[in-house]
């Protein structure tokens, strides 16, 4: 009886953080980052350009 409940404990604790992440996201990575946490940054990954893409082939300013 005590596992149960302190799997149903930690299942609602996850399923709390996560959609407190996900609804306030800005209050989330400033939390993060108060804990010390790293907020993870986007890596930027080159372009290849219109050129191989097909649909934008011939189109002026191309298509994305």
């Amino acid at each position: 009886m005590m596992i149960e409940t302190i799997v149903a404990i930690l299942l609602v604790s996850i399923a709390a953080l996560y959609w407190y992440a996900r609804l306030f996201p800005v209050s989330w990575g400033r939390l993060k980052n108060a804990c010390g946490l790293q907020s993870r940054t986007p890596v930027a990954i080159p372009s290849k350009g219109c050129s191989s893409c097909k649909a934008c082939s011939g189109k002026a300013g191309g298509c994305h």
